[in-house]
């Protein structure tokens, strides 16, 4: 599955003519008495609402060319930025390795196949953290071996595990859950180290209910005593790992109604890189490839033979994806990633989040009171700034080599990603970056207005509101500031911004 079902834009010259136009005579007024009243009125509304009472409320609203402060509250604040720290990792990503890099998983042999494609040892898969694997990318690579003549393997999968470190999830995730949004990190992983377990109602009642898992490897053993019922029931998936280590139970215990729609739930597993190698198993033998022989997680030899060096997506796929998204397990993957290119194997989050903060500080973008814990914003000890991150939107989209990538991987408002469903003209074009943690929400990004493209950051902490008041607040102030938009929605739009076109 592809990952939204799971969870090149403009060319340089293009950007230019896009933010010529934007903030040009026509679309960059010069700010009037009026203008200035209105932002100053939706900033004192924001305060004012009761979902935000008592809250710390942090906002940084400047002109994208100019970086000039069209208006501000408690800018240099530094608040938990929640699911907002994915920009520093997108912007690091892009500026460390560019939009067209890809990562690499190496398969290899111990011996080379003999004459009629058989493999007498294992078949090596060295993973180097790809975070865009998922199962139809193993299809491929399975192709790939079969066309490279491989017919059997005779010493099972055996997975070099030696690029990341053992730490699978951060130990600032506590309590952690088996949701998707904890899925452990790993040098070879696939469909975002998480699974589909499907639950459908029989057609008559005290008939057991239908589950599946996706994919259907034999890593998962299922269980279920869930019946099918004539009123309403209520339904549990429970994870273990079995006693051998080679995989999970999924137990499913309750009842759904007759009629019912199929519910749908989202889990991670507790060992990605063996999850992994089912999978890949899995798709091998689909292309014909007999594989005899364990899984088994090791070093793989220093003298062997290469099979293929097998391509994920480009960077600019997996910064769109995590962005429109809010994917944790991209963010946390680039962020360890990024520490191995600097400070060589085993990736860790340590040398990861050195590297974020060193490009801040290349950057200028550093405040005394930022502190980055890990790439996806799911711990609370992150700490950034509102007028931290307007700068680093602005750094971010002028860079010439990413400047439009950065730009097109924001969901758009009332259009898609995790703006889709939020308050927003889907004919104003505002682009934000959600973030979300308890009590705390976020959106940071940039939207068009009468004084041109403007840069945006609202962090609110410690708000007693429910999640869709306080986020019907944020929205409202940036469509208030937004105002008589007088750029044309395609301006900002560049072409393939959105996932599901």
């Amino acid at each position: 599955m592809r990952l939204q079902e799971w969870a090149r834009v403009g060319s340089w010259i293009g950007w230019v003519l896009v933010l010529a136009c934007a903030v040009g005579p026509a679309a960059a007024a010069p700010a009037t008495s009026s203008d200035e009243g209105q932002e100053a009125a939706a900033l004192a509304r924001l305060l004012r609402h009761p979902a935000l009472r008592g809250a710390r409320v942090g906002v940084s609203v400047v002109s994208l060319e100019t970086g000039d402060v069209v208006v501000a509250h408690e800018s240099d604040t530094s608040l938990v930025p929640a699911s907002n720290q994915k920009l520093l990792v997108a912007a690091t990503a892009l500026g460390v390795w560019g939009p067209e890099h890809r990562f690499e998983t190496g398969i290899y042999t111990e011996v080379p196949p003999d004459e009629s494609g058989v493999v007498a040892g294992p078949l090596w898969v060295v993973g180097r953290g790809d975070p865009s694997l998922v199962s139809e990318s193993l299809w491929r690579l399975a192709e790939e071996i079969r066309l490279r003549g491989v017919t059997k393997i005779e010493g099972g999968i055996a997975i070099d595990t030696s690029g990341f470190d053992g730490q699978k999830t951060h130990p600032d995730w506590m309590p952690l859950s088996r949701r998707a949004y904890h899925s452990p990190t790993g040098a070879f992983v696939v469909n975002y180290s998480s699974f589909r377990v499907e639950i459908r109602p029989a057609a008559r009642a005290q008939q057991a209910a239908r589950v599946s898992v996706v994919p259907e490897i034999p890593y998962f053993r299922v269980s279920s005593d869930a019946v099918t019922i004539p009123g309403n029931g209520n339904l549990s998936v429970d994870l273990a790992n079995l006693s051998d280590g080679s995989g999970e139970r999924v137990r499913v215990r309750g009842a759904m109604r007759v009629g019912q729609l199929s519910r749908t739930y989202w889990r991670s597993v507790t060992q990605p890189e063996r999850y992994a190698a089912e999978v890949l198993r899995s798709q091998l033998e689909t292309h014909g490839i007999r594989v005899e022989g364990p899984i088994r997680l090791g070093r793989a030899p220093e003298v062997r033979h290469e099979i293929l060096e097998f391509p994920g997506e480009t960077l600019l796929e997996m910064v769109r994806d995590m962005n429109k998204y809010s994917n944790n397990f991209i963010a946390e993957q680039l962020t360890k990633a990024l520490g191995a290119e600097r400070d060589g194997a085993p990736a860790t989050w340590r040398s990861g989040v050195a590297v974020l903060q060193e490009y801040l500080q290349r950057a200028n973008l550093l405040d005394a009171g930022t502190v980055i814990a890990d790439g996806s914003g799911l711990s609370p000890r992150n700490r950034i700034s509102p007028g931290a991150l307007t700068r680093l939107i602005r750094y971010a989209v002028a860079q010439h080599g990413s400047g439009p990538e950065f730009l097109a991987s924001l969901p758009l408002g009332g259009r898609d990603g995790t703006l889709e469903d939020r308050a927003f003209d889907p004919t104003a074009s505002v682009r934000g970056k959600t973030g979300h943690l308890r009590r705390v929400a976020s959106l940071s990004g940039v939207m068009p207005s009468r004084r041109g493209l403007l840069a945006y950051a609202v962090l609110i902490n410690g708000a007693p509101g429910g999640r869709v008041d306080v986020d019907g607040a944020i929205d409202a102030f940036v469509m208030q500031v937004a105002g008589s938009v007088e750029v044309a929605p395609a301006e900002i739009t560049l072409s393939r911004g959105s996932a599901s076109e």
